[in-house]
Protein backbone atom coordinates (compact mmCIF):
# COMPACT_ATOMS: atom_id res chain seq x y z
CA UNK A 1 0.00 0.00 0.00
CA UNK A 2 1.67 3.41 -0.83
CA UNK A 3 1.91 6.10 1.50
CA UNK A 4 -1.17 8.14 0.47
CA UNK A 5 -3.42 5.60 0.20
CA UNK A 6 -1.89 3.97 3.97
CA UNK A 7 -3.31 7.62 5.35
CA UNK A 8 -6.58 7.67 3.55
CA UNK A 9 -7.28 4.04 5.21
CA UNK A 10 -6.59 4.87 8.95
CA UNK A 11 -7.19 8.74 9.44
CA UNK A 12 -10.08 8.85 10.99
CA UNK A 13 -10.98 12.79 10.63
CA UNK A 14 -10.54 12.13 6.63
CA UNK A 15 -13.29 9.17 7.09
CA UNK A 16 -15.26 11.87 8.75
CA UNK A 17 -15.15 14.76 5.88
CA UNK A 18 -15.70 11.91 3.31
CA UNK A 19 -19.25 11.26 5.19
CA UNK A 20 -20.10 14.37 5.12
CA UNK A 21 -19.38 14.67 1.90
CA UNK A 22 -21.67 11.44 0.83
CA UNK A 23 -24.24 13.13 3.38
CA UNK A 24 -24.20 16.86 1.85
CA UNK A 25 -24.96 15.15 -1.63
CA UNK A 26 -27.40 12.73 -0.54
CA UNK A 27 -29.32 16.18 0.27
CA UNK A 28 -28.99 16.90 -2.50
CA UNK A 29 -30.22 14.50 -4.66
CA UNK A 30 -33.07 13.98 -2.16
CA UNK A 31 -33.77 18.21 -2.23
CA UNK A 32 -37.62 18.49 -2.46
CA UNK A 33 -38.68 15.20 -1.88
CA UNK A 34 -40.86 13.68 1.06
CA UNK A 35 -41.57 10.97 3.25
CA UNK A 36 -44.84 9.12 2.79
CA UNK A 37 -46.38 11.65 5.22
CA UNK A 38 -45.65 14.30 2.96
CA UNK A 39 -44.48 17.24 5.27
CA UNK A 40 -40.51 15.23 6.24
CA UNK A 41 -38.39 15.99 3.96
CA UNK A 42 -37.01 12.23 2.76
CA UNK A 43 -33.54 13.20 3.36
CA UNK A 44 -34.35 12.76 6.88
CA UNK A 45 -34.48 8.68 6.18
CA UNK A 46 -31.12 8.20 4.93
CA UNK A 47 -29.94 10.37 7.45
CA UNK A 48 -31.21 7.36 10.52
CA UNK A 49 -29.92 4.97 8.53
CA UNK A 50 -26.92 6.57 8.33
CA UNK A 51 -26.99 7.16 12.44
CA UNK A 52 -27.98 3.63 12.81
CA UNK A 53 -25.56 2.05 10.80
CA UNK A 54 -22.71 3.92 12.65
CA UNK A 55 -24.34 3.03 16.16
CA UNK A 56 -24.03 -0.59 14.97
CA UNK A 57 -20.46 -0.59 14.20
CA UNK A 58 -20.62 -0.27 10.85
CA UNK A 59 -17.36 0.68 8.92
CA UNK A 60 -17.35 4.70 7.10
CA UNK A 61 -17.77 2.56 3.82
CA UNK A 62 -21.10 1.47 4.98
CA UNK A 63 -22.04 5.09 6.53
CA UNK A 64 -21.66 6.50 3.00
CA UNK A 65 -23.68 4.05 1.28
CA UNK A 66 -26.56 4.26 3.70
CA UNK A 67 -26.34 7.72 2.73
CA UNK A 68 -26.47 6.86 -0.66
CA UNK A 69 -28.44 3.74 -0.97
CA UNK A 70 -31.77 5.54 -2.24
CA UNK A 71 -30.37 7.79 -4.92
CA UNK A 72 -30.72 5.01 -7.40
CA UNK A 73 -34.38 4.04 -6.89
CA UNK A 74 -36.11 7.67 -6.02
CA UNK A 75 -33.65 10.12 -7.57
CA UNK A 76 -33.84 11.41 -11.56
CA UNK A 77 -31.29 10.04 -13.99
CA UNK A 78 -29.34 12.80 -13.82
CA UNK A 79 -28.41 12.41 -10.22
CA UNK A 80 -27.68 9.09 -10.70
CA UNK A 81 -25.24 10.03 -12.82
CA UNK A 82 -23.33 12.57 -10.59
CA UNK A 83 -23.57 10.10 -8.00
CA UNK A 84 -21.91 7.67 -9.82
CA UNK A 85 -19.12 10.08 -10.31
CA UNK A 86 -19.33 11.09 -6.72
CA UNK A 87 -18.43 7.78 -5.50
CA UNK A 88 -15.72 7.04 -8.36
CA UNK A 89 -14.07 10.51 -7.12
CA UNK A 90 -14.52 9.68 -3.39
CA UNK A 91 -10.82 9.48 -1.87
CA UNK A 92 -10.91 6.39 -0.64
CA UNK A 93 -9.36 2.82 -1.39
CA UNK A 94 -10.67 1.58 -5.04
CA UNK A 95 -11.89 -1.66 -2.64
CA UNK A 96 -13.44 0.43 -0.90
CA UNK A 97 -15.46 2.94 -4.02
CA UNK A 98 -15.92 -0.88 -4.73
CA UNK A 99 -17.70 -2.13 -2.09
CA UNK A 100 -19.75 1.04 -1.76
CA UNK A 101 -21.07 0.28 -5.59
CA UNK A 102 -21.62 -2.56 -4.67
CA UNK A 103 -23.63 -2.31 -1.70
CA UNK A 104 -25.87 0.66 -2.67
CA UNK A 105 -26.39 -1.79 -6.08
CA UNK A 106 -27.66 -4.63 -3.85
CA UNK A 107 -30.06 -2.31 -1.99
CA UNK A 108 -31.51 -0.68 -5.29
CA UNK A 109 -34.61 -2.36 -6.41
CA UNK A 110 -34.93 -2.91 -9.59
CA UNK A 111 -37.33 -1.08 -11.54
CA UNK A 112 -37.46 -3.75 -14.16
CA UNK A 113 -38.95 -6.01 -12.81
CA UNK A 114 -42.63 -6.35 -11.75
CA UNK A 115 -44.47 -5.96 -8.41
CA UNK A 116 -43.02 -4.67 -5.25
CA UNK A 117 -42.47 -7.89 -3.61
CA UNK A 118 -40.53 -9.40 -6.58
CA UNK A 119 -38.48 -6.04 -6.46
CA UNK A 120 -37.43 -6.97 -2.89
CA UNK A 121 -37.00 -10.52 -3.16
CA UNK A 122 -34.32 -9.82 -5.79
CA UNK A 123 -32.79 -7.04 -3.76
CA UNK A 124 -32.49 -9.81 -0.69
CA UNK A 125 -30.96 -12.14 -3.00
CA UNK A 126 -28.33 -9.66 -4.32
CA UNK A 127 -27.81 -8.43 -0.73
CA UNK A 128 -26.58 -12.11 -0.32
CA UNK A 129 -23.79 -11.35 -2.75
CA UNK A 130 -22.80 -8.07 -2.01
CA UNK A 131 -20.07 -7.26 0.73
CA UNK A 132 -21.14 -8.08 3.97
CA UNK A 133 -22.06 -4.51 5.33
CA UNK A 134 -24.91 -4.48 2.74
CA UNK A 135 -26.55 -6.73 5.50
CA UNK A 136 -26.37 -3.90 7.98
CA UNK A 137 -27.34 -1.58 6.03
CA UNK A 138 -30.21 -3.15 5.34
CA UNK A 139 -31.29 -4.15 8.15
CA UNK A 140 -31.06 -0.46 9.61
CA UNK A 141 -32.76 0.58 6.41
CA UNK A 142 -35.58 -1.65 7.44
CA UNK A 143 -35.71 -0.92 10.90
CA UNK A 144 -35.93 2.78 9.88
CA UNK A 145 -38.88 1.84 7.40
CA UNK A 146 -41.08 0.14 10.30
CA UNK A 147 -40.47 2.82 12.58
CA UNK A 148 -41.07 5.47 10.30
CA UNK A 149 -44.70 3.37 9.01
CA UNK A 150 -45.95 2.73 12.95
CA UNK A 151 -49.63 4.04 13.00
CA UNK A 152 -50.57 3.39 9.26
CA UNK A 153 -53.47 1.57 7.71
CA UNK A 154 -54.42 -1.98 8.53
CA UNK A 155 -53.60 -3.18 4.58
CA UNK A 156 -49.86 -1.30 4.36
CA UNK A 157 -49.08 -2.71 8.27
CA UNK A 158 -49.66 -6.65 7.10
CA UNK A 159 -47.93 -6.43 3.53
CA UNK A 160 -44.89 -4.31 4.99
CA UNK A 161 -44.75 -7.08 7.93
CA UNK A 162 -44.48 -10.08 5.56
CA UNK A 163 -42.25 -8.40 3.63
CA UNK A 164 -40.26 -7.72 6.81
CA UNK A 165 -40.27 -11.15 7.72
CA UNK A 166 -38.87 -12.39 4.18
CA UNK A 167 -36.46 -10.33 4.44
CA UNK A 168 -35.73 -11.23 8.39
CA UNK A 169 -35.84 -15.10 7.05
CA UNK A 170 -33.61 -14.53 4.20
CA UNK A 171 -30.61 -12.31 5.72
CA UNK A 172 -30.59 -13.61 9.10
CA UNK A 173 -27.78 -16.08 9.09
CA UNK A 174 -25.35 -13.91 7.49
CA UNK A 175 -26.18 -11.22 9.57
CA UNK A 176 -25.49 -13.00 12.24
CA UNK A 177 -22.38 -14.72 10.90
CA UNK A 178 -20.81 -11.12 10.16
CA UNK A 179 -21.86 -9.69 13.29
CA UNK A 180 -24.70 -7.87 12.50
CA UNK A 181 -27.14 -9.84 15.34
CA UNK A 182 -27.65 -6.89 17.29
CA UNK A 183 -29.53 -4.96 14.26
CA UNK A 184 -31.19 -8.20 13.49
CA UNK A 185 -32.46 -8.89 16.84
CA UNK A 186 -33.61 -4.77 16.86
CA UNK A 187 -35.64 -5.42 13.74
CA UNK A 188 -37.24 -8.57 15.24
CA UNK A 189 -38.19 -6.83 18.33
CA UNK A 190 -39.57 -3.89 16.39
CA UNK A 191 -41.59 -6.43 13.87
CA UNK A 192 -43.12 -7.99 16.72
CA UNK A 193 -43.74 -4.79 18.95
CA UNK A 194 -47.30 -3.66 17.46
CA UNK A 195 -45.34 -0.45 17.20
CA UNK A 196 -48.46 2.78 17.15
CA UNK A 197 -47.73 6.63 16.40
CA UNK A 198 -46.83 8.26 19.42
Amino acid sequence: MNHVAHFLAVDPAHRLLVIKTAADHASRAHKGQFRKDERTPYITHPARVAGLVGTLNGSHVAIIAAWLHDVYEDCSPDWILKTDKFIADLPLLSDEKADIFAIVDALTKKNTISGKANRLSDSLNRILDAPPEATLVKLCDRIDNLLDSAGRNGGFSKHYLASTDELIETLSVRASFYGYAEALNILIQIRNSGLKKL
